[in-house]
């Protein structure tokens, strides 16, 4: 049985979850609410699609929605998609792991992180930037469509690399993880935007920031956890 694995594997997950809603707040959360002011002053802005791919693009929560769609109020929302967010990304290192026939311990729980990182935040970020309220984005399905294709090309080609010692596995990973960047992610038509130009960088930069935060604890936990409390499984 597994149970102590997927156990120590949630937990691990919801240990970061907990530890990136105040680094969020620190950094990313005041850029979007100015961010809304702008929104604001243009008469309102249609989330929808928006909000959606901004939890691919920056695998973080919705920070600016308000109103019926947040029950529990922004920072409530907040950290039940951190919650959330850390428990289904600890378990895709885990069950990769396993899959892979490898163990993520206290030493190389650092490594496992950064490469979740690389796969679902770094990345797709490359050309679909994480996004503030009231900036333009093309079709969600298409965003969508390319977010899951570069985090599957740029997994496969993550393994080549690191994990693969033929001689053609770094050409064939490097080309793979490239491929959807040179196919190129979905762009809105219309670029025009209240939102400055700076503002959407540092945002970006924050984002980015805080994903990498974010991945690096949940690394170090799961491989603790893992090591501590599922050993017993991992060697069985």
């Amino acid at each position: 049985m597994l149970i102590k694995y997927l156990l120590a594997t949630i937990v691990a997950g919801l240990f970061a979850g907990i530890l990136v809603t105040p680094a969020m707040y620190l950094r990313t959360v005041p850029l979007i609410l100015h961010a809304e002011t702008f929104e604001d002053a243009e008469g309102g802005h249609d989330h929808g699609a928006g909000e959606a791919a901004h939890s691919h693009e920056s695998a973080e929560p919705h920070e600016h929605e308000t109103g019926p769609e947040l029950p529990f109020g922004r920072l409530g929302n907040t950290i039940l998609a951190n919650l959330v967010a850390g428990a289904g990304f600890a378990l895709a290192l885990g069950g990769v792991a396993l899959l892979l026939g490898r163990r993520i311990t206290a030493r190389n729980g650092i490594y496992w992180g950064l490469a979740g990182f690389f796969v679902f935040a770094f990345a797709p970020s490359l050309g679909l930037a994480p996004e503030l309220p009231a900036m333009p984005a093309a079709d969600l399905g298409s965003r969508q469509v390319w977010w899951v294709a570069t985090v599957l090309l740029s997994a496969i080609g993550l393994y080549l690399i690191a994990l693969r010692r033929e001689a053609w596995a770094r050409p064939l990973g490097l080309a793979v993880i490239v491929a959807p960047h040179l196919y190129g992610a979905p762009k809105a038509e219309d670029l025009s935007s209240p939102v400055p130009a700076v503002l959407a960088s540092e945002y970006a930069v924050a984002s980015l920031a805080t994903n990498l935060f974010m991945w690096a604890v949940l690394g170090l936990a799961l491989g603790w956890m893992l090591q501590r409390y599922a050993s017993a499984e991992l060697e069985g």
